[in-house]
This record gives C-alpha cells, sequence and structure tokens, in this order.
C-alpha cells in the first residue's frame, strides 16, 4: 500500500493546528515534530504521531521522516525582532535546519515538499499589488534566511517542491500573548477586555490579511496537485503568494471589528515604528490560475469569529 503520512513540522503553532486537523479530516495520516516553543500538544488521535522535538536537531529529523511521503515545513523563528536579536538562531532554524531537511526528506523518499515562506522577502514595496515578479528586497535577518531556505528548496529537480508566501495571517487560536501574534488578534483580545487600541502612526498603513481557513487549503490545495501530478504540476518549483487580495488601513480595520461586534473602538494613537512597512497589499492571481485558489473567508466574518 503506498504512503500516506505527511510530516508537519510546527505542527503545533496556530497555521499547523489548523492544517494538521484538516489533513486528518481528509483521512491522511499526521507526524508532527514541534519543540513546543510557541506551539502546544495536540489531542492524540489514531492517525496522528506527535514529537516534542528541535527541528533542528538531525536526529528528531531522521525520526520524524519515518514512513513519510510528503513534508509540509511550518517550523520557524518567525519573530522577526527575535531574529534581529539573535541571527544565529535564526540562521540555525530558518535557514540551515530547513535545507538540511529539505536534503534528508528527499533521500528518505518524500516525493513532495511545500515550504512556508513570507512576504517579507519583498521588503518595502516597489510597487502594489505585489506579484510573485516583485524584486526580494528582504529588510532583515528573518527574511535573508526564509529567502535562502526558499531558494534551496525551489532549486531542487528530484522531488516536487513549492513555496507559499504567507501575507498577514489571523483566524481562531493564535495565542494573543505571543511576539509572533498579529495585530488582529491582538485588537480581538483587548476588544474582549473592552481595552484601548494602540496604533503606532496615523493608522493609514495598509494590510492584506488572510484568514488561517483559506491558507491552510492553500497549502492541502498544493500538496495535492504535487501528489498527483509530481514534477509536472503547475506549482512545481513555483513561490506563490497567499493573501485576500484586499486592502485595508488599521482603521478600517478597527471600524470593520466595531461593527463586526457591536462597539465603539477607544484607539490611542502613538509614534511610528522605526522599521514598519507603510503599505503592503499582495495578488494571488498566479495561485488561482494554476489551481484555482483563492480567499473566500469574508473579513468580517472572520473578525467576528476572532472575539466570538
Amino acid at each position: 500500500m503506498a504512503k500516506n503520512r505527511i510530516l508537519i513540522t510546527g505542527g503545533g503553532g496556530f497555521i499547523g493546528r489548523h492544517l494538521v486537523k484538516l489533513l486528518l479530516s481528509k483521512g491522511r495520516k499526521v507526524t508532527v515534530i514541534d519543540d513546543l516553543s510557541t506551539g502546544n500538544m495536540i489531542d492524540a488521535e489514531p492517525n496522528m504521531r506527535f514529537i516534542v522535538g528541535d527541528v533542528s536537531d538531525p536526529s528528531f529529523r531522521s525520526e520524524a521522516l519515518e514512513d513519510c511521503c510528503a513534508l509540509v515545513h511550518l517550523a520557524a523563528i518567525a519573530s522577526v525582532p527575535r531574529c534581529e536579536e539573535d541571527p544565529p538562531l535564526s540562521e540555525r532554524v530558518n535557514r540551515r535546519a530547513a535545507i538540511s531537511l529539505f536534503d534528508e526528506a528527499a533521500k528518505a523518499g518524500v516525493s513532495v515538499i511545500v515550504h512556508a515562506s513570507t512576504s517579507a522577502l519583498y521588503g518595502v514595496p516597489e510597487f502594489l499589488p505585489i506579484s510573485e515578479s516583485h524584486p526580494i528586497a528582504p529588510i532583515g535577518v528573518y527574511g535573508r534566511d526564509k529567502h535562502l531556505a526558499e531558494t534551496a528548496l525551489l532549486g531542487r529537480k528530484d522531488v516536487g517542491v513549492c513555496a507559499l508566501r504567507l501575507f498577514n495571517v489571523y483566524g481562531v487560536g493564535q495565542p494573543s500573548d505571543s511576539p509572533y501574534s498579529g495585530v488582529l488578534t491582538i485588537f480581538s483580545e483587548r476588544l474582549r477586555n473592552q481595552e484601548s487600541l494602540t496604533v503606532f502612526g496615523d493608522g493609514k498603513q495598509t494590510r492584506d490579511f488572510v484568514h488561517v481557513s483559506d491558507v491552510i487549503q492553500a497549502f492541502t490545495m498544493v500538496l495535492e496537485s504535487l501528489e498527483q501530478q509530481g514534477t509536472g504540476s503547475p506549482v512545481h518549483a513555483q513561490a506563490l503568494n497567499v493573501c485576500s487580495g484586499q486592502t485595508r488601513t488599521l482603521l478600517e480595520t478597527i471600524e470593520a471589528f466595531g461593527d463586526a461586534i457591536g462597539v465603539d473602538p477607544v484607539v490611542i494613537f502613538n509614534p511610528p515604528r522605526e522599521g514598519d512597512i507603510l503599505h503592503s497589499s499582495g495578488t494571488s492571481e498566479t495561485l488561482w490560475k494554476a489551481l484555482g485558489w483563492s480567499a473566500q473567508m469574508d473579513f468580517k466574518d472572520g473578525l467576528r469569529s476572532l472575539v466570538s
């Protein structure tokens, strides 16, 4: 019988937990490896193995790859400030561990690798919306290391590969007290506690928010295409944006929050933070043309789910 097991690195994290649940619902067997530094254990499931371990440790990688036919690599140091404070840590996890894992996975017989990349690779936008043809110009350590890992993966000829450049992902299950949390999760927690919202700058900076349910659909569609078509898949060796294609200012976002839950948020303005990108919006037209994927979650429904 053909192998049916998928390895999800970082599967205890925000996106990973949603993806594991979806894959299990599709009848897949799943192995998760997570060091629990920011993720959490997942309740035992008959078709799931959970390994508590550091993806940068070769012995844990070897154990995790056993009997797997596909790999989704989510594990990373995703906190930009932490990467700037500790570049060797970012290099060890975001670059070297990822590249080693890709090599070891191919040698272990894995035929498909899907990598969680980031829109941070684009740096300060030269044009909007950002397409995959936008120049790569990461600002800091995090973007640089993620780019090097992505480049190493997409250069492979021996397995079906794809990198998904995620924009601002939000949804239920993202901890509000984590340095990895997005602004929407923080806003929802403060609104639940009837607290004011802090905005850095004038609130007119724009972002492209994409719901986690849409993100995991993108991962599964890419995964299935590569499993079915291998290197002949239209997404093979591609880096693809995963975004909503809709742009909102923070002030518009706060207003939508208020409308969604029937409150009038109190906003406190602080000086802008150095290094913050003012405007970011993407287009996922390439992924739409390849597989028919587009973001489906209505923004107000997504916000309402956060505070429910």
